[in-house]
């Protein structure tokens, strides 16, 4: 089970990377639109709602990163054919459809910069980092 392994570590590094930047970003526009107050009730502070959602990322991107790493391994057993630069040309498309549908939509968002940032990051690491690292473990 290197793969879940693999898209343990992956997840995880993502997280590292995206969640201090979403808070902060958070907090940033919190300052300009309020936008804090329309996901927690009045008064609650911004940078404790930016701490949750940056533990939250931490343990909801880890948990991707391992489902994924199970996706790989259920593709690998049947399709281990390589592509694109990726061991696994079935899983990498897998994952550029995903991160496609979930960033589409935030394409209209404030926040665009930042989600396709975070797809980029997330199709480089998810799509071709967990197969090449659990093929390497």
């Amino acid at each position: 089970m290197a793969e879940v392994f693999a898209g343990f570590v992956v997840g995880f590094a993502f997280s590292i990377i995206v969640a201090p930047i979403g808070a902060i970003m958070l907090v940033r526009s919190s300052r300009e639109t309020g936008m804090a107050q329309r996901f927690a009730p009045e008064g609650t502070n911004v940078v404790a709602l930016a701490m949750v959602v940056h533990f939250g990322a931490f343990l909801v991107l880890t948990a991707v990163g391992m489902v994924m790493g199970l996706a790989l391994h259920g593709i690998e057993a049947r399709r281990p054919d390589g592509g694109l630069g990726s061991p696994n040309l079935v899983y990498t498309v897998l994952v550029l459809a995903l991160v496609a549908a979930l960033v589409v939509p935030m394409l209209l968002a404030p926040w665009r910069r930042f989600a396709v940032g975070a797809a980029m990051l997330a199709v480089l690491l998810f799509g071709w980092a967990v197969p090449w690292l659990a093929q390497a473990g």
